[in-house]
């Protein structure tokens, strides 16, 4: 992947008049540009647009951290600021105004660069920092007055940069040039006062300068903070389309519907390398596989022939993975390299959770498997402990009350029929699960789903978008539908959500995702009426049962607890138990119920369900989908779950938005 990423960026091009005609041409065609400049320069117009950013490096440098800035917005310019080269560089970005200007009546050329202790010209100051130390960012400006729209904007826009308790010092500058101390301008500034050009002669663009001092290095050794910096460049680079959106709608003919629709629409292909890496590391195996025991049934039998008073023994698949091997890949991804800040974020993010859930792989069976896995999932909160309390102690154990996912005693022969006893065997729920799939390929072509009957696993799990069924399964018919759009109407939907997007994490799963997955399959549950009492018992046992594992007791308290002082059946006490102790402890349970709490704070707050569906999110990347939709570097879903239109669904999340909790989802649980 890194070899590949050296040829992502066309050669290296000297700045003359036919490199210069050649850029003029793509970019009156509605074209793209990507060219590498001489010196380490990069060129990058994404498409038309009313703003350029640019940043002249030192000479004798071909990078710097100011350069990693600029490098996230949909038009940037990066260049040597040789003196040499300045006559070309000039013609190159007058002529990109021009094309600009005559396309949107005015342009914006933002420069960027890093404040290093001199002192400028003689220059007005139009606001006084709000502390004696040097300001946090200068704007200087010259063209536009400091009380424009776009001058208040990014004011404000920086001050808000979350780098310290804001705001942040901000200073605004009136100087003749807005450009880099000890460079010439690139364009001529255009007085405020001045008329708009005509579009067929020589536009002189409206130009602002942005001085940022350098907090993310420590001042006396120059080191830096990493993740300051990411901070600052995520947070200027909002700064920067805010200003562009203000500019635009003040004094240009764009009138974009939102700021975010100023970004780039097109990753660059090392985002797509660093993206299909990543899932490619994540295919490697099947985490959930890997950590579930595969004699379950067995150990059930063992365990209750020693009277449930000793620790089961579970047996896992041997291991698919090298763990040095498969981290060694996934630390040599270029992540830090990524120009688009968002996307950076998003992959760094789904780095570090694949790197956790690869050690808790290899630490399966030992102590540091739940620290991982505490990790990944986080614990259980006092609230949400509570809550799972109060729902076991208002819903009593109902007569016979079984496992929903319930299995045939091992060795035991299955009824013939499919619903004998009111519970359907593993083919009756395949079929209709079946049934669901061909329903959705109606609708997607490429939606290309198995429903496939295993015997080595227990009850359903979906994976790489196939639903899995566990041989021995048997369920109650009444839970039948409400489990089919649990696993296919939702994590199986979301997975070909995601998977006909640009980024294929959407599919296999961006950081955190398990939370609001789980929480809307629940949520489908109740949708379709088949949200059982017996099954909010069981949501809240996990709950219980993870906090006991955290706390570090037993299968056999745990099993117990469940028993004694919940009122569960055996067969039930031990499916819940065994989920949270495999492979040293996994707290995943506790998602579903925290999950739907957090789904229905949501909802109650006007949030909408339909975004939530584009792929495997957590709710906490609702802003930046948005965002990305608003860059139209995401496509519309082209599925929606059926069951969003099921007779009494509409009603029923009318209702939730109005104000419900979990506890008055079911009669006789309200407060």
């Amino acid at each position: 992947a890194a070899r590949t990423l050296m040829s992502v960026i066309s050669g290296a091009r000297t700045i003359d008049d036919e490199f210069i005609a050649d850029v003029r041409a793509r970019l009156v065609a509605g074209k793209p540009v990507r060219r590498r400049l001489p010196d380490g320069g990069r060129l990058h117009i994404d498409r038309r647009l009313p703003f350029l950013c640019v940043h002249r490096l030192t000479p004798g440098r071909t990078t710097s951290d100011t350069s990693r800035l600029a490098v996230g917005e949909a038009a940037y310019l990066i260049a040597s600021g040789t003196p040499e080269g300045h006559p070309a560089l000039q013609r190159l970005v007058q002529t990109i105004a021009d094309v600009m200007t005559a396309e949107f009546g005015a342009f914006l050329l933002l420069e960027l660069w890093t404040a290093d202790g001199s002192v400028r010209a003689p220059a007005v100051r139009a606001s006084t920092p709000r502390a004696v130390r040097r300001p946090t960012f200068r704007v200087i400006t010259g063209s536009l007055a400091a009380d424009d729209p776009t001058i208040k904007q990014l004011h404000r826009a920086l001050a808000d940069i979350p780098l310290r308790p804001p705001p942040l010092d901000v200073e605004v500058v009136l100087a003749a040039d807005a450009c880099a101390p000890g460079m010439p301008p690139l364009v001529a500034s255009r007085p405020e006062s001045a008329p708009e050009p005509d579009p067929d002669t020589v536009a002189r663009p409206y130009t602002v300068g942005i001085e940022v001092q350098p907090v993310y290095r420590q001042a006396r050794t120059g080191t830096s903070y990493p993740a300051l910096f990411a901070m600052l460049r995520r947070g200027l680079s909002v700064a920067i389309k805010q200003t562009a959106f203000h500019f635009s709608i003040a004094h240009t003919r764009h009138k974009p519907s939102h700021y975010h629709a100023l970004g780039r629409r097109v990753a660059v292909r090392a985002a797509s390398i660093v993206d299909a890496e990543l899932t490619d590391i994540g295919s490697t195996f099947e985490f959930l596989l890997q950590v579930t025991p595969v004699n379950t049934a067995g150990a059930r039998v063992e365990f209750e022939r020693h009277g449930g008073q000793r620790e089961p023994v579970f047996d896992y698949r041997p291991l698919v993975v090298d763990v040095d091997a498969l981290k060694r890949r996934l630390f040599d991804l270029p992540i830090d390299s990524l120009e688009d800040p968002t996307l950076a974020h998003l992959l760094a993010d789904s780095r570090t959770e694949l790197d956790r859930k690869i050690t808790m792989v290899g630490d399966r069976g030992t102590p540091r498997f739940l620290y991982g896995s505490l990790a990944v999932y986080g614990t259980v909160e006092p609230a949400l402990l509570a809550l799972a309390r109060t729902l076991l102690a208002r819903l009593h154990p109902e007569p016979d009350e079984e496992d929903e996912v319930g299995e045939e005693p091992a060795g035991s022969t299955a009824s013939a029929s499919p619903v004998a006893d009111g519970r359907v065997d593993a083919d009756a729920f395949a079929d209709r699960a079946i049934t669901e799939v061909a329903y959705y390929k109606r609708q997607h072509p490429e939606f290309a789903a198995q429903v496939l009957v295993r015997e080595d696993i227990t009850g359903l799990m979906v994976t790489s978008g196939d639903l899995l069924v566990g041989r021995r399964l048997r369920t109650p018919a009444g839970r039948v539908e409400a489990l089919v759009q649990h696993e296919v109407g939702t994590h199986v939907v979301t997975y070909y959500n995601g998977l006909a997007q640009p980024l294929s994490q959407l599919a296999a799963g961006l950081a955190g995702y398990e939370e609001l997955q789980e929480g809307l399959a629940v949520l489908a549950e109740y949708l379709v009426g088949g949200l059982s009492r017996a099954r909010m018992r069981m949501l809240a046992a996990r709950v219980i049962a993870v906090r006991h594992v955290i706390d570090g007791a037993t299968f056999v308290d745990c099993y117990r607890d469940l028993i004694d002082t919940h009122g569960f059946g055996s067969a039930t006490a031990f499916a819940i138990s065994t989920r949270v102790f495999r492979s040293g402890g996994l707290t995943k349970d506790a998602v579903y119920l925290r999950g739907l709490v957090q789904l229905l704070a949501h909802l109650e707050r006007g949030g909408e369900l339909e975004p939530l569906y584009i792929g495997k999110i957590a709710l906490s990347h609702l802003p930046i989908m948005q965002e990305l939709r608003w860059r139209e570097y995401l496509r519309p879903a082209p599925l929606r779950p059926r069951y969003l239109s099921v007779p009494g669904a509409i009603k029923r999340i009318a209702e939730l938005r109005a104000g419900r909790s979990v506890l008055d989802l079911l009669p006789g649980t309200a407060t």
